[in-house]
């Protein structure tokens, strides 16, 4: 069976340079990588057997009933909050039947590393070691940037009929019942059916917290990453994706911060073509001898590694609870429920064992031990 990693480990015994090795493997990866084969859908009827969910539920989704999602914010790291769309349990059913039935299969761009199979942080992280020069972007608003028509043309690409393909973008998105979105003509209601129940005000968009939603970002995103690749390797660069980060590197000291400004220019330009914005505040040049740094791994040697101060953070969340126990550990640190912080410690550990086994395995022990309320 093919494996990227045994080609890419054999290939730097035999001497081959890392920029060599990766355009191989995607060109290797291009050839044998399946065509999709989803399932045959001729109505909706047809989908509510084949998910075993009631066609009376799949009307309601498909005329974006408001009630079909439970909505509440969280609060990000950066400040601020996020909005989560948790769907309904029939929703929640035919979504996930669209994941491993419809979408499961479908490649995704060589360059995307978030939400596909064998794809995780360290993959990513990994195409940008050793790198001199680092460019690091953010969507701002990713999956809410997404809209039904963009959702609608992934299920046609995938030759459903435009009825069905229609219905299936219905089902995978969300619309209030107004918002100012509507006034622009790009997020207008764009249906061709005349019928009451696809009336809307405007188009809908990828919940968070929807299953299908992270695939589907992945699928719309497939032309603009191949743009985005072809960009990074005019200025000499990498590019690769992870969800909403976008990176670029070299390991070339002939780059230049003007150089930089010209890349993140073009790059804006395609991004705004796409409907997306890049979040200005997230914008950051890395130059050589500065500390490198992709999706919370550093990246200056040979293999990406956990940055001292997230080691330092880690130690003292285990300290701090086997000193002072769950519950004023969780007080000191301004945490809303102990089982909160609980989970947020716990996805620490699993993040650091995705990279130092070791180091997460000692610390998860002591987590374990812990005397939870």
């Amino acid at each position: 069976m093919w494996s990227s990693q045994r080609y890419i480990e054999l290939g730097k015994i035999l001497g081959r340079t890392d920029e060599l090795l990766d355009r191989a493997v995607e060109q290797i990866e291009a050839v044998i990588e399946p065509p999709p084969n989803p399932p045959a859908l001729l109505t909706l009827g047809h989908l509510a057997m084949r998910a075993d969910v009631p066609y009376a539920s799949l009307r309601r989704f498909i005329a974006h009933d408001p009630e079909a999602y439970r909505r509440f914010a969280v609060k990000k790291r950066s400040g601020g909050f996020r909005v989560i769309h948790v769907p309904e349990s029939h929703l929640l059913k035919v979504q996930r039947w669209i994941c491993n039935y419809i979408l499961r299969d479908v490649p995704v761009h060589q360059r995307s590393h978030a939400f596909a199979p064998n794809s995780s942080i360290v993959k990513c992280a990994t195409r940008h070691c050793r790198a001199q020069w680092l460019v690091k972007l953010d969507i701002r608003g990713f999956f809410d940037s997404i809209s039904e028509l963009q959702i609608y043309r992934v299920f046609r690409s995938l030759n459903y009929q435009r009825l069905i393909a229609f219905e299936l973008a219905r089902i995978c998105t969300f619309a209030p019942a107004s918002s100012p979105r509507y006034k622009l003509g790009n997020w207008r209601n764009w249906n061709q059916y005349k019928l009451d129940i696809y009336s809307h005000r405007g188009q809908g968009y990828l919940p968070q917290g929807a299953p299908t939603s992270p695939m589907l970002s992945n699928l719309v995103m497939r032309d603009l990453d191949r743009i985005l690749t072809a960009i990074g390797e005019r200025h000499g660069l990498y590019y690769t994706r992870y969800s909403d980060d976008l990176t670029f590197s070299t390991r070339s000291t002939a780059f230049s911060r003007n150089k930089a400004k010209d890349l993140i220019a073009e790059v804006r330009e395609r991004i705004l073509a796409s409907g997306l914005r890049l979040n200005g505040g997230k914008t950051t040049v890395v130059p050589p001898g500065a500390r490198k740094v992709v999706l919370g791994l550093l990246v200056d040697g040979t293999e990406p590694a956990l940055p001292r101060e997230f080691r330092s953070l880690l130690r003292q969340h285990i300290y701090y609870l086997e000193r002072f126990g769950p519950i004023r550990h969780a007080e000191a640190r301004n945490f809303d429920t102990v089982t909160g912080m609980r989970r947020h410690i716990r996805g620490l550990i699993d993040f650091a064992n995705m990279v130092d086994t070791p180091f997460a395995s000692k610390l998860l022990a002591r987590f374990e031990s812990i005397a939870w309320p």
